[in-house]
């Protein structure tokens, strides 16, 4: 690679941060990217990959630190929560949600 490759490499966002920065600027998208990740929970059932998908949603407009402080956890059990080293209860999911703007409901489930 010379060096003209490296240098637009290095210039180029990260794909992190643009999604970051189009979460925060884009609410419609961001609601499109909270549906996605409700829909894949909805199939496969993980919570762990559900949070930690979450992530870049919290992080577009907190740092992890701020968000914890906000929905009134400690910043520790975040970290561990998106290190997939601890599943969140309910409690803290709803805190989650709450903290990012969103309602989490539980509805009884119609007979299939």
């Amino acid at each position: 690679m010379n060096e003209k490759e490296k240098t637009l490499l290095e210039n180029l966002p990260k794909h992190q941060d643009y999604l970051k920065q189009q979460l925060k600027d884009d609410p419609e998208y961001a609601q499109m990217w909270l549906e996605s990740l409700l829909e894949d929970y909805s199939e496969n059932k993980d919570v762990n990959d559900l949070i930690y998908n979450l992530k870049p949603l919290i992080e577009a407009n907190y740092s992890i630190c701020d968000f914890a402080k906000l929905i009134g956890i400690h910043r520790i059990t975040l970290y561990k929560i998106f290190s997939r080293k601890m599943v969140p209860s309910i409690e803290i999911l709803h805190k989650i949600f709450t903290g990012l703007g969103y309602d989490l409901k539980i509805s009884v489930q119609k007979n299939l």
